[in-house]
């Protein structure tokens, strides 16, 4: 009772502010799953005799269209036969929404008569939860959820948060979708979580859900995804109701090789780590009894497999790790005019799952190609080419989907494409001058390059900046929103031509007056294409 309670109050509070003198705007949201529909309420005072109701919806079905006529007697007709709206009976000019997706957007209450004056504005966000109930999970599994709203301003941000905070979790927000993954999860985990929307500095709605864990792992099986990075890491669980005085992990390689013990532990002493595994990554806190966790840090892509936890003769435990890893090739000194290939890989399949490059912007990722892989296809990996690198591609993310839940997100950062290209172009050279020519060469080089490069002054003089350096996998959620808009002129391919002619130049004046290039064209050429020539000739 005090749930539905709390829900009517949050759903007739709203956010609202002035936009003008005349027009209220107010932002109203719904679950899709509720049952009460959503009420308009028009401005109760009003001197006009006619009104309208317009709407644009959200998924661009309709625009400043015409929903409703209604006369100051109270009598109205419907310009558009929506069977999921209704009039109110209470009130004169109110209109009512059934709760369904379809039915968000912008809805203005116009006056047509005696004068046209916009009165009121509503914008209606529908938000769709999975798993909308939240029942207990099993320790060690991944939780996981997604939260959908039916538009996401430009300016908006859709997250996650525990306690009002944003979360140390896994979120990826693609599609107006902010998915959450708390992993390997255990009783620390437990709390309350919200789908939060803010829009300008304001909140427009946060939607709580709470989640619980059910004690101990006897008898669980789950399935954990993760990606094969440097700063990955997997926990796995074992925890027992009961106090027993050996434990042992035990690990059969996805590769088929033979099963391998992993570690092993008597009670209150220290775990024993197997020479088959790497000591370096794999390591236990010890076994106190009835707990017994595994952890993996780094993840490499060959750890796949299943993993058995077992306190004497119990199995305790069934953990299935699927591993992803990402590469591009080739993987260095990338170049703006070749092709790159973004290759994700699964270590398995099971049942189905499908696997989307996304291209990040500030946080937000946006599918570019997707693909869903069945159990016993012959190819684990999804590969993009992108024929031509260009600087707003160089934030990429490879997700893994089981249905429509996020079960893995894994990172990829390209280094900048080299765009600068220097062209040497000999037109003549005699064995005899082409040393000193070499000399000359290298020296207007170096002087144009300097001259380029700008004035320089050392740190001590407090005029020089250290440039930033990104070259190595990085976290998606931070630091991506000025890599991905560097300045304008940047984008441009610099090309530099150094044109040299060691042959004895003619002396005829119209011969020279040739040779030499238009002052005016040449600088039109460089504005443009930005390309640089320096001549040398010699006797």
């Amino acid at each position: 009772m005090a749930m539905v309670l709390w829900w009517t109050l949050l759903w007739i509070s709203g956010y609202c502010h002035i936009l003008s003198a005349e027009v209220l705007v107010q932002y109203k949201y719904f679950l899709s799953e509720q049952i009460r529909g959503v009420s308009l309420p028009a401005p109760a005072e009003t001197n006009g005799t006619e009104f309208i109701w317009e709407w644009t919806s959200h998924d661009g079905s309709y625009t400043n269209t015409r929903i409703i006529t209604i006369q100051s007697d109270g009598t109205y007709s419907w310009n558009l036969k929506k069977a999921n709206m209704s009039i109110s009976k209470e009130r004169t000019y109110d209109i009512i929404l059934r709760p369904e997706l379809q039915n968000a957007g912008v809805f203005t209450f116009i006056q047509t008569k005696p004068k046209k004056v916009k009165v009121a504005q509503f914008e209606v966000f529908a938000i769709k939860v999975e798993p909308l109930s939240w029942s207990k999970e099993n320790e060690g599994c991944d939780m996981i959820r997604s939260c959908e709203v039916s538009h996401l301003p430009d300016s908006a941000t859709l997250d996650w948060e525990r306690d009002r905070e944003p979360t140390a979790n896994t979120t990826l927000i693609y599609n107006n979708t902010a998915h959450i993954i708390i992993h390997s999860a255990d009783q620390y985990n437990e709390g309350s979580y919200y789908c939060t929307l803010r829009w300008n500095g304001a909140l427009i709605f946060s939607i709580p859900s709470t989640f619980e864990v059910n004690k101990g792992t006897r008898g669980t099986e789950h399935t954990l995804y993760r990606g094969s990075l440097n700063s990955s890491e997997v926990v796995l669980i074992c925890r027992s109701t009961a106090s027993y005085r050996t434990a042992y992990w035990q690990w059969e390689p996805s590769s088929g090789t033979n099963a391998i013990r992993v570690v092993s532990a008597d009670k209150y002493e220290n775990a024993s780590i197997s020479m088959k595994v790497d000591e370096e990554r794999f390591s236990s806190e010890g076994f106190d009894g009835p707990n017994f966790p595994l952890r993996i840090s780094p993840v490499k892509f060959g750890d796949s497999g299943r993993y058995f936890c077992s306190s004497e003769h119990s199995l305790m435990a069934t953990v299935t790790l699927v591993t992803v890893q990402v590469s591009a090739v080739p993987p260095g000194g990338l170049s703006r005019n070749k092709a790159v290939v973004l290759n994700c890989e699964v270590s398995q399949v099971i049942g189905s799952v499908t696997l989307a490059w996304l291209r990040m912007k500030g946080g937000r990722g946006e599918i570019i190609k997707q693909e869903v892989l069945s159990e016993g296809h012959p190819e684990k990996m999804l590969s993009l080419t992108l024929p031509i690198l260009s600087r707003d591609q160089l934030h990429w993310a490879c997700a893994v989907f089981t249905g429509s839940m996020l079960r893995a997100q894994v990172p990829l950062t390209l280094p900048k494409p080299d765009n600068r290209r220097v062209l040497v172009i000999g037109l003549a050279c005699t064995a005899a001058m082409c040393v000193g020519v070499l000399l000359l060469l290298g020296g207007l080089l170096f002087r144009h390059l300097k001259t380029t490069a700008g004035p320089s002054s050392s740190p001590a003089e407090g005029n020089g900046a250290a440039d930033a350096v990104y070259s190595n996998i990085t976290d998606l959620q931070q630091g991506q929103g000025n890599q991905d808009t560097p300045k304008e002129e940047n984008d441009s391919e610099e090309l530099q031509y150094l044109i040299f002619s060691l042959s004895t130049p003619s002396l005829d004046p119209h011969t020279q007056q040739r040779r030499q290039l238009n002052p005016q064209s040449r600088s039109d050429q460089e504005e443009n294409d930005n390309v640089v020539y320096a001549s040398v000739c010699t006797m």
